[in-house]
């Protein structure tokens, strides 16, 4: 059965509200934590919950809760973790129910929505040592999509795997991959919410709750307000969430926290929850401790005394010192990829074990500045706590560094590849270097009429849309993530062919007018199903400029979109831009990548109709392409900046006149075009040109191109323009 991500386009209304939820968006920020007095005060107003909880039975189902002052013999050591690694996600669990724990590697292997998870047992650093434990077939689900989380949800004593699931819309599922010992067998969704939005569910745990575990979300709510929704499992579905925590507005910003699972103040009774949470450059823990009536979060907490980045830190919570209490064990990142591992002591109020130099030293490089990852469990089933560090390495693999605890310190083994492949923007294949992939881009259409050139802005933008419009002429989109520009224009009217594009960036679109068909559409797609942020002009976000005629002088800038989208339902929340995929770095060997069969091909014709055509010329010396307009040189009137594409893609595909969104004022049909499922194109690069096979399951994916041999086609990092052309269209180049 197929699980690829589908959104429902019947569905006429979405309900802005959950269990008595409001749907705004947060946009208040967290009181800072100050002192222990200041956090009693704050404890009150958490443990008062504004919608009703269930019964105590329903809410919590653990033995009787124990009180963090006594004193139990100590529970059998026990720890989960997942982490996100590149495009792989990493967990670790008893999955096969033994006293050792084992890790998961998660992975879409082939590049087509397909799903392999590989366990790894003993030596978890060696990537030699997996055995396949699932493997579906392609277009089962979008791994970017999933939130993973470990959980034995049917009490059988082996660890399962749960996917919160982004549906499309305010639509999120959990699926489930229980766990028989020696495979994964995949459970179909145990649950499914119409009005659960997934950006909103930023952490999602697996908790010891009695004889079967639970699933804890961390959910974002409106003014920087933490909400923790309980889903309880009955062995083969789970129960509608009810609210175990609400933390009041304005008091908690998960943005600035991170997660962890454990018994920290105790040995025994439910599990509780650890946060480390950005306070100024400081960072606090947070403990949050599990009632017959839900969370309520202690005073117990300790601030470093040392400036943290949760950006360059990792989390994890295992016991270390086998004390029967849960640590907390950070991995924290050097600018030159080195990185320190500290354990925050339970017993001695999280303060760390010898002192902030940390109980092991990793060498620089062996992770990236701000993309470190760590994994927590018992390796080798001593009944000691282990850890393992992990960084992205070349072909979707891992560089992994296992950490054991020897009673004093760790001994650490590194394994895998050793040349990284560290975060890059999802569409220009860059560095990422510390900025955020989840923040929305903007898709700005802009005009492309003789009198709208030059344009404004463009050189900035990570990718470049033409599109054919009625009278086959052709308008640009520009969309910017990695770069703000100053000036962007002109701005020019919505056309349909925009929309089977922007849910793949979950983007702001910023348009000025179109048609009334057009434009019912449009919102039917933002207010409805939730697809990106609809930026009519009423938003106020546009200005005109003298130098121009009308319609050719409307303008705007990244930071007037910005400041009008403040007010758009979910605007700030993170949103998932599916990625193409580029190659490590601009300078390397043309052919590799799937272009072995490539042809020379410096310059490229695009043969748009008169005052339209498109050449590009190719420049070995900076491995760019020079874009001509009508045989004007495309230079960004904004900065100065001549065009310098990496990439060039044409997606070539079926192109039809309707008439079924009216007519333009001159009384041309309008233009409609196939986005979705295969096609012929062909790929630009280093000079080259390359015949390819395009594929797009969902309009929520990226294109995805592949040569005559199946290969992965791979982009040079930088500027890519796109051209959806015709399928019988002849491209010329030489």
């Amino acid at each position: 059965m197929k699980f690829a991500n589908r959104f429902d386009t019947k569905r006429l209304l979405v309900r802005r509200a959950f269990n008595g939820m409001a749907r705004a968006y947060p946009r208040g920020v967290i009181a800072k934590l100050r002192a222990l007095a200041v956090l009693a005060t704050i404890v009150v107003a958490c443990t008062t919950v504004t919608s009703p909880l269930p019964s105590p039975t329903e809410l919590f189902t653990q033995s009787p809760f124990v009180s963090p002052t006594a004193t139990p013999t100590p529970a059998a050591l026990h720890a989960r973790s997942v982490t996100r690694v590149g495009d792989a996600i990493v967990a670790s669990g008893h999955f096969d129910g033994s006293r050792s724990t084992q890790v998961a590697v998660i992975r879409d292997p082939s590049n087509d929505l397909g799903v392999q998870i590989a366990v790894r047992r003993g030596s978890v650093e060696d990537s030699s040592t997996e055995t396949e434990w699932f493997k579906s077939e392609p277009a089962f689900l979008s791994l970017p999509r999933a939130k993973f989380a470990v959980a034995d949800l049917d009490g059988d004593g082996k660890d399962d795997l749960a996917a919160l699931y982004d549906a499309g819309g305010f639509t999120s599922r959990l699926y489930v991959f229980k766990s028989t010992g020696s495979a994964f067998t995949f459970a179909n969704a145990w649950w499914s919410g119409d009005d659960y939005p997934w950006a909103r569910a930023r952490a999602i745990l697996g908790a010891r709750t009695g004889t079967r575990d639970a699933l804890f979300v961390m959910y974002q709510d409106d003014g920087a307000r933490l909400r923790i929704h309980q889903f309880n499992s009955d062995g083969s579905k789970l129960a509608p969430p009810v609210t175990a925590f609400d933390s009041g507005k304005g008091q908690f910003d998960i943005a600035k926290a991170r997660f962890a699972v454990g018994r920290f103040t105790r040995a025994l009774g439910g599990e509780q929850i650890a946060a480390l949470y950005q306070s100024g450059s400081k960072a606090t823990v947070i403990v949050f401790e599990s009632t017959p009536s839900g969370f309520t979060m202690l005073p117990d907490v300790y601030t470093t005394d040392v400036d943290i980045s949760l950006a360059q830190t990792s989390l994890g919570a295992i016991d270390v010192n086998g004390d029967g209490r849960d640590d907390l064990v950070l991995q924290t990142l050097d600018a030159d990829g080195g990185a320190k591992i500290h354990v925050l002591d339970a017993a001695a109020s999280f303060h760390p074990v010898g002192g902030w130099g940390g109980v092991a030293t990793l060498p620089a490089g062996s992770s990236c500045a701000y993309a470190g990852a760590l994994g927590v469990g018992d390796w080798d089933g001593d009944g000691r706590g282990d850890a393992l560090s992990l960084a992205p390495a070349a072909a979707s693999s891992l560089h992994a560094t296992a950490l054991r605890a020897n009673g004093t310190t760790f001994v650490t083994a590194s394994s895998g590849a050793t040349e990284l492949r560290c975060p890059t923007w999802p569409l220009n294949g860059l560095p990422l270097a510390g900025g955020d992939p989840t923040k929305r881009p903007i898709y700005v259409k802009v005009d492309n009429n003789p009198t709208a050139r030059p344009h404004y802005g463009i050189s900035k933008a990570d990718q470049v849309y033409e599109w054919l419009v009625e009278g086959l002429t052709t308008r640009l989109a520009a969309v910017f993530q990695s770069q703000q520009p100053d000036v962007i224009g002109a701005v020019r009217s919505a056309r349909m062919t925009d929309r089977p594009v922007i849910p793949s960036l979950g983007a702001i679109f910023v348009y000025s007018g179109g048609g009334p068909e057009e434009l019912m559409a449009l919102n039917y797609d933002a207010a409805v199903a939730k697809r990106y942020i609809d930026l009519g002009p009423s938003y106020g976000w546009g200005y005109r400029v003298d130098s121009r005629p009308a319609p050719y002088n409307y303008f705007t800038s990244y930071r007037n979109v910005m400041a009008a989208v403040a007010n758009a339902d979910d605007a700030d929340q993170p949103v998932i831009v599916a990625s193409w995929k580029f190659l490590p770095t601009a300078d390397g060997d043309p052919a590799s990548g799937g272009f072995g069969d490539s042809a020379p091909a410096t310059t490229i014709d695009v043969p748009y109709r008169g005052g339209f055509p498109v050449r590009y010329t190719y420049d070995a010396n900076t491995r760019t392409y020079a874009r001509f307009d009508d045989g004007v040189r495309e230079v960004d009137a904004a900065n100065n900046v001549a065009i310098a594409a990496r990439n060039i893609v044409v997606i070539q595909t079926e192109v039809h006149f309707t008439t079924e969104f009216g007519l333009d004022p001159a009384g041309n049909p309008k233009l409609d075009e196939k986005l979705t499922g295969t096609g012929k194109g062909i790929v630009f690069r280093d000079g080259q040109r390359e015949d390819v096979t395009w594929t797009r399951n969902d309009i929520v994916d990226a294109f995805t191109v592949r040569n005559a041999s199946g290969e992965l086609v791979l982009l040079s990092p930088g500027q890519t323009w796109i051209h959806v052309v015709p399928q019988d269209w002849t491209i010329p180049s030489r």
